[in-house]
């Protein structure tokens, strides 16, 4: 037994507070850069069922994972239940992936008294990403290979609180439209979906 993962606060960068209610991504067609000049022989036999390798003559093997695979954000693991993917232990340098049915979702609520509102952060499917570190990743037998998307980072650069005041972050009775944000917080939307997709970290855990 364990205690619930806590959802971290997301910050403005004017100190507009937003409660993380929840975070979630749908990934597909998992593209993993072998590094440490490792090739597809030296995994095959550790290739699980689902994984494959492709071999380059030019360039780096990679191993393949089809998914789709579910992720609860905050802590990494499988959705409800579902396949959680499995490589074998080698040296990773680069991963790439598609986002699948669903994309990535998170759901941001700012509360005001006995009013609140959510902001809907997106990215939709289909959505390619990729990512790389500029030394070799040593993935051990039971270990894993993580990816981080770095929440802190996605509202930065932008004063919300300001806009809220002012009329420049519009809202419905239940949702901020962040993508109708005007003044200060014009392009806010892409603001964000940038941060999303690029504040990435890629890590290593032993087991």
């Amino acid at each position: 037994m364990t205690d619930p993962v806590t959802l971290p606060d997301l910050t403005s960068d004017d100190g507009l507070r937003f409660q993380l209610t929840g975070a979630g991504v749908t990934v597909k067609d998992i593209r993993l850069e072998l590094g440490g000049g490792l090739r597809c022989e030296d995994v095959s036999e550790e290739l699980q069922e689902g994984t494959g390798c492709v071999s380059s003559e030019d360039g780096p093997d990679t191993v393949t994972l089809a998914g789709p695979f579910n992720f609860y954000l905050p802590d990494g693991e499988p959705s409800e239940g579902g396949k959680e993917p499995r490589i074998p232990p080698g040296k990773y340098r680069r991963v790439d992936f598609v986002l699948g049915e669903g994309g990535l979702r998170a759901y941001p609520r700012l509360y005001r008294g006995s009013n609140d509102w959510v902001m809907n952060l997106t990215l939709p499917e289909g959505t390619a990403l990729g990512f790389e570190v500029p030394y070799p990743l040593t993935v051990a037998e039971g270990g894993s290979l993580r990816v981080t998307f770095r929440q802190a980072t996605w509202l930065k650069g932008l004063p919300l609180g300001a806009c809220f005041q002012s009329g420049d972050l519009p809202r419905t009775d239940s949702e901020l439209l962040l993508d109708a944000a005007s003044g200060e917080c014009q392009g806010a939307g892409d603001r964000v979906r940038e941060a999303l997709r690029t504040q990435v970290g890629l890590s290593a855990l032993p087991f």
